[in-house]
């Protein structure tokens, strides 16, 4: 008698053909596609979040959305080749900027802009050296002024599989480009309809 499918041990999932019902982390499978499957069903819980989070110091939303673009994943590095972690929150109240470590040279700098009715909360991010974190002890102002690949992120989370749905809303080439209503000390927004994706 052949063995019941489980899925409950399958860390990312299993190949199934497009005839079959995918589990969470499944890759369907379509035999004559010309391309290499993605995985289109989520785990039940987000990739990006394989690493345990004790501090709790940062709110999730800003979490995921530096988690998803950071460049290195830290639950795919070797232990031995691992650098410091970093979770800091710098400011406070609407001038609250939250950082994390993107490697052993960089970090990534969220801070929290607003939400819509439909759940989503959005976060202006980028990417700068990890020195820059130095100079946030007297203010959060300038985080983004040396800041690259600035983005505008929604993050839709859904607590009940402790995953989420990360999105880019809008991307910046300079931080002058981010409005003043976004950037730190600016009041948390909440908007009256969901923002408009403006990235083709």
């Amino acid at each position: 008698m052949a063995q019941a499918d489980d899925h409950s041990t399958d860390h990312y999932g299993k190949a199934v053909s497009s005839n079959e019902e995918p589990h969470p982390g499944d890759i369907i499978r379509d035999d004559a596609a010309m391309i290499t499957p993605e995985p289109l069903v989520g785990r039940d819980e987000s990739t990006p979040l394989e690493e345990d989070e004790p501090e709790g110091t940062i709110p999730p939303a800003a979490l995921w959305a530096m988690k998803d673009r950071r460049h290195i994943q830290w639950h795919l590095i070797p232990h031995g080749e691992r650098h410091d972690r970093v979770r800091e929150v710098f400011g406070s109240g609407d001038a609250s900027v939250y950082a994390i470590d993107d490697g052993k040279h960089h970090a990534m700098v969220a801070h929290l802009v607003g939400s819509s009715p439909s759940g989503a909360t959005y976060v202006v991010l980028g990417r700068v050296e990890r020195a820059v974190l130095t100079t946030l002890t007297a203010s959060t102002n300038d985080v983004f002024a040396t800041a690259k690949e600035l983005a505008l992120i929604g993050v839709v989370q859904e607590e009940s599989i402790k995953s989420s749905n990360v999105f880019d809303v809008e991307r910046y080439e300079a931080p002058d480009e981010i409005p003043e209503s976004y950037l730190p000390g600016a009041p948390f927004e909440k908007f009256s309809g969901d923002l408009e994706i403006t990235i083709a």
